[in-house]
């Protein structure tokens, strides 16, 4: 090609504004900070593994980090996300922080009990393990033992053992009766004998594993906020759809047996909405404002939701994928 007719189309290539806008963009690299890798991050694992972030052009970046590491760097912005019931309690006291999307409609945790324990009444006197006390998972053992009738403290003793390994090693002796956890861990025991008594959906039904972002970022990138959001609900609806395929995607990432995936999967099932992705109701975050509040000393009457929550771009985002939510908070 002569020289003259060459610096022609380069020319006009530069002077194209479509030519400009078909430019190749870098995936936008996003830090979300978890507390630990299973399956209360189901939506974000399989929304991963599948690629719909990469369609999203987001690179995600998944930090393990304690929630004592993880508000800090949300507050610093050091983090696109961040756990929403770390922040929870800082967006009471007003800290610019906003929950804005949860994986489950309710709490998840399953009351396992060792083998021999038939019925509640067999509780009484034994010792049930949860995490830390004031946890999430201290607040559901509560108030599953008191709607099977028994007084925590006095009929049953609660014995704080951290994370889950931890629980499951005291239940195998008998030193611990039954433990409050995860789908996962639920659907491992079940496949040892154990049982679930309860699941916490029956009393605790506050949204749960939810994100949060700074209240900046939300000002500042909404554009990004929208595309992570899409690629949540997106992975949700498909779990929804296809639960044998997010239990391989689990079984993969979490490096567990295909059996205890598919099982942990199916319990989780129902906890995923399909008319509101990534939302809540009003009455689900009132208790869960209240629980977190009362640890806190607050009456949470009086704080409006907008305070610790804003689902404007999850609703954005719903409705430009076809989805119109009825019961949901600011659902019109």
């Amino acid at each position: 090609m002569p020289l003259k007719l060459l610096l022609s189309f380069l020319l006009a290539i530069c002077l194209n504004p479509r030519a400009i806008a078909q430019e190749v963009k870098k995936p936008m690299v996003i830090h979300q900070a978890i507390s630990t890798p299973d399956f209360g991050y189901l939506p974000t694992l399989f929304g991963r593994a599948k690629g719909m972030f990469a369609q999203e052009n987001i690179d995600l970046k998944l930090l393990v980090v304690s929630v004592r590491v993880a508000l800090p760097a949300l507050l610093a912005k050091e983090v696109h996300f961040a756990t929403a019931g770390s922040a929870l309690p800082a967006s009471l006291r007003g800290s610019p922080v906003k929950a804005m999307f949860f994986s489950y409609k309710t709490s998840t945790f399953q009351l396992v009990v060792r083998p021999e324990i038939t019925a509640a009444q067999n509780l009484k006197g034994k010792t049930i393990s949860i995490s830390t006390p004031g946890s999430s998972n201290d607040i559901a053992s509560r108030l599953i033992l008191k709607r099977l009738g028994l007084e925590p403290g006095r009929d049953v003793n609660l014995l704080r053992s951290g994370d889950s390994q931890a629980r499951v090693l005291g239940m195998e002796p008998g030193t611990v009766a039954g433990s409050a956890v995860n789908p996962d861990v639920a659907a491992f025991l079940t496949g040892k004998g154990y049982r679930i008594l309860m699941n916490s959906a029956d009393v605790y039904p506050v949204p749960f594993s939810g994100m949060s972002v700074h209240d900046e970022v939300i000002r500042d990138n909404p554009d990004l906020i929208k595309r992570w959001l899409r690629a949540h609900i997106r992975a949700m609806l498909q779990i929804r759809k296809n639960p044998e395929e997010a239990a391989q995607v689990a079984a993969k990432e979490l490096k567990m047996n295909a059996d205890i995936a598919i099982g942990a999967t199916k319990l989780l099932l129902p906890a995923i909405s399909g008319e509101d992705p990534g939302g809540f109701t009003d009455k689900g975050m009132r208790l869960n404002m209240e629980l977190s509040g009362s640890r806190l000393g607050m009456d949470t009457n009086k704080i409006p939701i907008s305070q610790v929550a804003d689902v404007a771009l999850l609703r954005e985002v719903q409705r430009e994928l076809g989805i119109h939510c009825k019961d949901g908070y600011q659902c019109k």
